[in-house]
């Protein structure tokens, strides 16, 4: 079943569960392509957004950039690259808890989950102040039924797995990058704006 791009954006939003059952049997090259697809158009409005000033972007913090200003072809490679990054790690992470917690095998299902889960916060992350906070929770939830839906496994062990795979992660990122993590946190929570921002006059 071949599902148009527009049509799994709607689905992974507001109707995850159906989402899930629609790409349960789609190659894997198809999920990456739409990832890319919505990861670009995620990076593009992150980096105007970050580049007139109204809020600045983590990654562009860890570069050094600060605000995009007149670095807007590097502000963008580098809100992708970080994107892209983050995802398959965080697919790796997660289903080593899948395999733990739920007794389920498949990378293949797991890439799928957190590609399509991620739908929410990227395609919703990149709005000042709402995107920040609703939209990775919306994430996490998506990504959950995707467990329960591709690893037939039940809602508790998939919450179980997920907040394991956050919360160990976020403990070995805060001890193996704890300086540029602090140098994100002093900028201010990610895409909320403007940060006292202030330009020379």
């Amino acid at each position: 079943m071949i599902v148009r791009i527009s049509d799994k954006i709607r689905g992974f939003l507001f109707s995850p569960s159906e989402a899930f059952w629609q790409v349960r049997d789609e190659h894997l090259q198809d999920t990456v392509i739409y990832f890319v697809i919505i990861s670009i158009i995620y990076t593009l409005l992150s980096t105007i957004i970050s580049g007139i000033a109204v809020s600045k972007h983590p990654a562009l913090v860890l570069a050094g950039l600060g605000f995009g200003g007149g670095n807007v072809v590097l502000s963008f490679f580098i809100i992708l690259a970080l994107t892209v990054v983050i995802a398959v790690g965080y697919a790796c992470w997660l289903h080593l808890w899948i395999i733990v917690v739920c007794g389920r095998n498949g990378l293949e299902k797991t890439i799928k989950v957190t590609l399509y889960s991620l739908t929410p916060a990227i395609l919703i992350g990149w709005i000042p102040v709402i995107g920040a906070f609703a939209a990775p929770l919306w994430s996490v939830v998506v990504g959950m039924i995707g467990i329960q839906e591709l690893h037939k496994a039940s809602f508790g062990k998939a919450m179980i797995a997920i907040l394991i795979a956050i919360i160990t992660a976020a403990i070995l990122a805060a001890v193996l990058f704890r300086p540029l993590l602090a140098e994100v946190i002093a900028s201010g929570p990610a895409l909320i704006g403007p940060y006292h921002y202030h330009p020379e006059i």
